[in-house]
């Protein structure tokens, strides 16, 4: 393996990240496990499949291999789905001695590693991300879930993976939505905890969008080293791992409202993000230069930062369901500077209120 990097996350049952690694290199990785599977399976989507589904299987051919094909859409991430998936892997003779691979963006990673972590109380995974979305974020730290209509991801595990298999060679071809996607939580990774980060985003854009490997190599990692961190620090998100929502909360209502249709995650992050600094602005956190700058460089990659929505009560009752919450009241991640973002339990619904008008 060449040009490859290994990260370790700390976490109850720690696990390596590669990055830099060739789809083919899985089987070899996997033939030096002391841990024995009698098979394995493959969940991954039409799109998906055709297009790395050959390379992924040209490292596993010693292996005994099945594959379940699910539809795009974060629609899919349903407990009717895993209900389906599971009848289809009965089926295979799926037991609790395979191993399970998603292969996929971020709502195969959710999807698949949920079904890995419930069935038959657990059966062990592999996360092979194929979007910048799930190289930098949603494939790190082990939350796996599926949508329920009263909110996105609210139902759910933290379920560990055996590894993260990243190779940078399937951003290549990835449509430019699902780069916005993986653009959106960069910046918000930035503005967690990197400030270098978001001026190395604002020096680099043009070529961030002609898509320069070696540029998104640097972005990637860096990015991906904010979450690992915070997933160290607190693994099943008591404190500071909270942070890693910032955005989520107004973006998760948004596509909650929208039924997930007509938006994309990262479009709902975007949107997010502007109305936390809004807020933030609002309380004195960050100035106005500085919220500027977070709506030019959202808007820099063709991310939203107004949305067309009158239906601001609802999406304030979706907020109720926010996983933060304690006690009733809106835990809120809002930027203080750039840089640094801080855990708020004390905005009111007003205040909330002003910031949605901030973007609609």
């Amino acid at each position: 393996m060449i040009n490859w990097q290994r990260i370790e996350v700390a976490s109850n049952r720690p696990y390596p990240i590669f990055l830099g690694v060739p789809l083919e290199g899985l089987g070899e990785y996997l033939q030096t496990r002391s841990l024995t599977f009698d098979n394995i399976l493959i969940i991954s989507t039409p799109n998906v499949a055709d297009r790395y589904l050959d390379r992924l299987m040209e490292g596993l051919k010693d292996f005994v291999v099945n594959t379940l094909s699910v539809p795009d859409g974060e629609e899919q991430k349903s407990l009717a789905r895993i209900a389906q998936l599971t009848t289809e892997a009965m089926g295979l003779g799926v037991d609790r001695r395979t191993l399970v691979i998603a292969l996929g963006g971020g709502v195969i990673g959710d999807l698949g590693g949920f079904f890995a972590s419930i069935f038959m109380r657990g059966i062990r995974l592999v996360q092979v991300p194929t979007t910048l979305l799930a190289q930098v974020d949603s494939s790190i730290g082990g939350k796996v879930a599926v949508n329920h209509p009263a909110g996105k991801n609210l139902l759910g595990s933290f379920y560990p993976p055996m590894a993260v298999w990243t190779d940078f060679s399937t951003l290549e071809t990835l449509p430019w939505s699902e780069v916005q996607n993986g653009l959106a939580e960069t910046i918000k990774h930035a503005l967690i905890a990197d400030r270098d980060l978001f001026e190395y985003l604002e020096k680099n854009l043009e070529a961030i969008r002609r898509r320069d490997m070696t540029v998104w190599k640097e972005m990637a990692g860096r990015s991906l080293a904010v979450k690992v961190k915070k997933v160290s620090e607190d693994e099943l998100e008591q404190g500071s791992r909270a942070l890693l929502n910032l955005g989520h909360s107004f973006g998760h209502a948004l596509e909650t409202e929208l039924e997930y249709k007509g938006i994309t995650h990262g479009q709902g992050v975007s949107a997010g993000l502007v109305a936390a600094a809004c807020l933030a602005n609002s309380r004195g956190m960050l100035n106005s230069a500085e919220v500027e700058r977070i709506v030019n460089l959202l808007k820099g990659f063709d991310l939203i930062t107004k949305v067309d929505t009158g239906a601001l009560e609802r999406l304030m009752e979706h907020m109720k369901g926010d996983k933060k919450n304690q006690a009733g009241k809106k835990i809120l991640i809002l930027p203080k500077g750039l840089g640094l973002s801080v855990i708020v339990k004390d905005c009111t619904d007003q205040e909330i209120l002003l910031a949605w008008q901030d973007v609609t």
